[in-house]
């Protein structure tokens, strides 16, 4: 009788530990795909950063190409800088001495909103 109890608990020994192996497989399987998962997601973010870092880029290309020619750089010296070409002559009027010759009133002034106003200061 004990050898029979001991083949029955031998038995019982072996199906808690095929099942706890089986448990630790299945663990492990969801793991790795939960892992797989997750790696698919992050692929996909890294590959639309990607795309969005390239298109910066080539925006970028084309506005160093157009900041380099020669017409954007003559517009700029002109207008930001005052210079002009060889024989040209610039006149440069103060503002209050135009508002003065064609007759604007201080009072007639347009006013900014105060929102618009520091728009201007922080984005022009």
């Amino acid at each position: 009788m004990s050898r029979l109890k001991g083949k029955i608990m031998l038995r019982k020994i072996i199906l808690i530990a095929g099942g706890i192996l089986v448990l630790i497989l299945a663990y492990n399987l969801i793991r790795q795909i939960n892992d797989a998962v997750h790696s698919s997601e992050r692929l996909s973010a890294q590959a639309e950063a990607v795309y969005q870092l390239e298109a910066k880029n080539k925006e970028l290309k084309n506005k160093l190409s157009d900041i380099q020619s020669p017409e954007f750089i003559e517009h700029q010296a002109r207008n930001k800088l005052g210079l002009g070409k060889v024989g040209e002559t610039i006149i440069i009027i103060p503002e209050e001495k135009l508002k003065q010759v064609l007759g604007v009133p201080e009072s007639a002034q347009i006013r900014l909103p105060n929102w618009l106003g520091w728009w201007r200061v922080f984005f022009k």
